[in-house]
């Protein structure tokens, strides 16, 4: 799949849930969510060469824009995940 499909399909599921005005069916959708990540082993993940090459451009990207995080601060970061 490409990028920007994936990204315009993501846009389209933050339009859907700012549209949720109902608790409970808002919570049913965030749980689903979570039990959907949990479920999701490592050995699932699987990237063809050109996502990666588009990743790895994108990270490049950002780090000579200066977007990154020192270890420290992603250590401090990563404690409250």
């Amino acid at each position: 799949m490409k990028s920007s499909t994936l990204q315009l399909r993501k846009i389209s599921l933050i339009e859907y849930l700012l549209g949720i005005q109902d608790e409970k069916i808002f919570a049913k959708v965030e749980s689903n969510i979570h039990k959907s990540i949990k479920s999701i082993k490592p050995s699932d993940i699987v990237f063809t060469k050109d996502e990666i090459i588009e990743r790895a451009e994108f990270s490049n990207k950002q780090i000579k824009k200066g977007h990154v995080l020192s270890q420290k601060d992603l250590e401090n970061q990563s404690k409250n995940w």
